[in-house]
């Protein structure tokens, strides 16, 4: 599905063409601390030109089956993968990890390398989300990849790049994130899944960072066939958007806490 969007693509890393589907592979709902409902996010993601959808809830596969089952109702030509952003912990930092197509939940504040391992037993593709992101981000925790079981990088992150773009601490650091991951991937391919990007969407947009591939997502990004897109677009959230965002993260949290137990950070 290609539509006028196409202008504003740009290739951010692999061996883009135009037949190639599209999947934005990090997408957060109002399960957790994201804007979009069900269907605002299908509207959403079908207006961007998008194939697929990875959802991408903190710490809950939920939303993923019921905006699958609102896409297959419809007969709507999305295609809807579940998955969580999981957080894993080292020495008292968070890391997110991402967990493509998995559907049932994994226990959030473990150790990064059991984390990954449970979602490859869960038929999942683990993705190191924003890698380079104070507090959150894997190679912040970590000098070098410590894994014995081969993972995806997140080489863009259309959030981080809007940080990146209008924090003035981070344009006077000359700071670029998303390639840092890019250059990291290309060094270390031999040890890494194909490249994925993603939005990050917590508002109004998806489709500002894009996976592209042929045939099942998954199976593309297992194989290294992958390429990685951008667009160009700003994020179009509005100010009332922040207090959605904030609510849904003490819901977020509350729920979170009250099935696993507190957080030891």
């Amino acid at each position: 599905m290609l539509q006028d969007t196409e202008a504003t693509r740009i290739v951010v890393t692999g061996e883009y063409q135009l037949d190639m589907q599209l999947a934005d592979v990090h997408v957060h709902t109002r399960r957790s601390d994201g804007w979009f409902d069900k269907e605002h996010l299908a509207e959403a993601a079908l207006a961007a030109g998008l194939d697929a959808l990875v959802i991408t809830d903190h710490d809950d596969v939920g939303a993923g089956f019921e905006i699958r089952d609102y896409v297959e109702q419809r007969s709507l030509p999305l295609s809807i993968y579940p998955g969580s952003e999981i957080t894993a912990r080292h020495v008292g930092h968070d890391v997110h990890i991402l967990a493509l197509g998995i559907e049932d939940d994994i226990a959030p504040w473990q150790d990064p390398a059991w984390t990954i391992e449970q979602v490859v037993a869960l038929g999942g593709v683990p993705v190191l989300a924003h890698p380079y992101k104070i507090g959150t981000g894997y190679l912040r925790a970590f000098a070098d990849l410590e894994l014995a079981a081969p993972v995806s990088i997140e080489v863009y992150n259309a959030s981080i790049a809007d940080i990146d773009r209008f924090d003035p601490r981070a344009r006077r650091r000359g700071t670029n994130r998303n390639d840092a991951a890019a250059v990291f991937h290309q060094t270390h391919h031999e040890q890494l899944l194909g490249a994925v990007g993603g939005t990050d969407a917590h508002f109004r947009s998806v489709g500002r960072g894009m996976t592209a591939y042929r045939g099942d997502l998954l199976e593309a990004i297992r194989s290294r066939q992958t390429a990685v897109v951008s667009d160009s677009r700003f994020e179009s959230a509005r100010p009332r958007d922040f207090v959605t965002y904030a609510t849904g993260l003490r819901s977020m949290k509350h729920r979170r806490a009250s099935r696993w137990g507190c957080n030891a950070g």
